[in-house]
């Protein structure tokens, strides 16, 4: 058999890999380089000694050298070639997914193949041995780009056990946010966050955007130290937010701590102009970010018209400042829920006006669909955005998942599948192409902050993940986390799929049989 196997690796890997995993749910072949050719077969057993899926389970937030580099680079050798068989890559605007190989180099982390799989082209090299290559065999899984996560607040995951929302507010979460921010340290801080990060990269989010309560030094000091400490390791990218948490002409000293921060470095200047005194100060404190962001050469996102009073009319005035100073692309306005209780016309008039400045609107749906709607009897509002009619429009809408057992929420393992999830039952998005744009929001306009998504091409780095279902819409279904997370050519995670066991018969949970589709 092994001779069998070897004598058709050199022939083309893609076929003996598609024999040997036929009957088995994931392999990962290690290809040593050895005095003679040979091949080492075995299940993937994750990265390290612990699989990146058993981070989920853990709340712990101890951080060690050993625990970082088990989640980072510690899977694959950087000298080693890494080829993906049978992978169906991800598309805008098709359900065709054409099966691919893809080689990937692992001296430069770039891409350096991309075949048909019947092609007559050798990715094993002109001699045919098959030596210190690493082959992943996708079984006709999507290979996407990596998730990005546009809004987050890393300084206060996992802090809502011990500061717990009763009510369920908005208000509460704010309250609670403000006592215990003033105890915070930073090793506090950067334990939680790291903690967060990797349930993350394991859930297939490597890009990051992080808003940092300007109110709290410690924090926003904590989180521009982790952004650098992270880019070293290659696990993810960054990006900090400035966040006026309390409002910036709400009280002396506010206006002070976000310059400061934004003079520190941060990514992007904040705020919260529904959560200033007045809308003359509302007003004024928008001018004052734009202008700030304008001076710094940074970009801007605002926590925007959060409430669901349908008088809070402020993202107007952003688009209008955007379009004015030609910042479109560059200006993110998050939540937007009060236009979900806006009038028809009143609606249309922000919907144009977002289109028309390129401001990009980001619904958080799992922590929307549990603060607003607090001050209604019944009918209860559901207090998301209007996503579907923002999408109808032509405009890109990205996806949070906003937090992570923080003050505000109390759930959540940091996989972004949830906030889609949530998001199609909310705004009614269960058509077939519904559910394909929202997966489409998490691996394309979500990355519209980083610069666009990585592409999945001859020449380019390779950041993507291999997942084990190649329906976009089936692993929305079934909330899977993706088998391997590829950063530029390395494994920083994988993720098991084990199956369950039911009066003695094995099964794939949530996976459809063939003969019942």
């Amino acid at each position: 058999m092994m001779g069998m196997m070897r004598h058709n690796l050199a022939r083309t890997a893609s076929r003996v890999l598609g024999r040997y995993c036929a009957n088995n749910t994931r392999r990962l072949l290690l290809l040593p380089k050895t005095s003679k050719p040979g091949v080492v077969i075995g299940k993937h057993r994750g990265i390290g000694s612990k699989s990146a899926s058993s981070l989920l389970f853990s709340t712990s937030t101890t951080t060690s050298s050993s625990s970082s580099s088990s989640t980072s680079n510690s899977t694959g050798n950087s000298n080693n070639d890494l080829l993906i068989t049978n992978a169906r890559i991800w598309a805008e605007d098709t359900t065709d997914f054409p099966r691919r190989n893809i080689t990937v180099c692992g001296k430069s982390g770039k891409i350096k193949e991309v075949s048909p799989i019947d092609s007559e082209k050798s990715t094993l090299g002109s001699s045919g041995v098959v030596e210190g290559l690493q082959v992943i065999d996708a079984d006709d899984g999507l290979v996407t780009p990596p998730y990005a996560e546009p809004h987050l607040h890393l300084d206060a995951v996992l802090l809502g056990k011990k500061w717990q929302n009763q009510s369920g507010t908005l208000v509460e979460g704010i309250a609670n946010w403000a006592l215990a921010k003033g105890g915070l340290t930073a090793d506090d801080v950067l334990q939680r966050a790291r903690v967060a990060i990797k349930w993350m990269v394991a859930c297939g989010t490597t890009r990051i955007r992080t808003h940092a309560d300007t109110g709290c030094p410690v924090g926003v000091e904590a989180l521009l130290s982790l952004r650098e400490s992270i880019k070293k390791e290659n696990l993810a990218t960054i990006q900090v937010v400035g966040f006026p948490q309390d409002g910036i002409l709400t009280a002396p000293g506010h206006e002070a701590d976000l310059i400061w921060a934004v003079e520190g470095g941060v990514d992007a200047v904040g705020g919260i102009p529904h959560l200033e005194r007045t809308y003359e100060e509302a007003s004024a404190s928008m001018r004052l970010v734009f202008d700030l962001a304008e001076k710094h050469g940074v970009m801007v996102d605002v926590h925007c018209d959060e409430t669901d009073d349908p008088t809070s009319r402020h993202l107007e005035t952003v688009c209008a400042l955007t379009e004015d100073r030609g910042m479109g692309g560059a200006v993110i306005a998050g939540h937007c829920t009060a236009m979900h209780s806006y009038s028809g016309p009143a609606a249309n008039k922000a919907i144009s006006a977002v289109l028309r400045s390129g401001v990009q609107v980001v619904t958080n749906p799992l922590d929307s669909i549990v603060l607003q709607g607090r001050f209604d009897d019944y009918p209860k509002r559901r207090g998301l955005t209007r996503v579907p009619e923002l999408l109808e429009a032509g405009t890109k809408v990205g996806l949070g998942h906003d937090s992570v057992i923080d003050p505000w929420y109390p759930l959540g393992v940091g996989n972004i599948m949830d906030a889609a999830f949530m998001l199609v039952h909310a705004c009614h998005l269960t058509g077939q192409a519904q559910m394909r744009r929202v997966f489409q929001m998490l691996v394309s306009d979500n990355h519209i902050p980083f610069g666009g998504a990585p592409e999945i091409k001859e020449g380019e780095k390779a950041n993507f993940l291999v997942h084990s279902l190649g329906d976009p819409v089936d692993i929305l279904r079934m909330r899977r986390m993706p088998s391997f997370v590829i950063r530029d050519g390395e494994i920083v995670a994988s993720n098991s799929h084990p199956k369950a066991t039911v009066c003695g018969e094995e099964i794939d949970v949530g996976n459809m049989p063939t003969r019942v589709e």
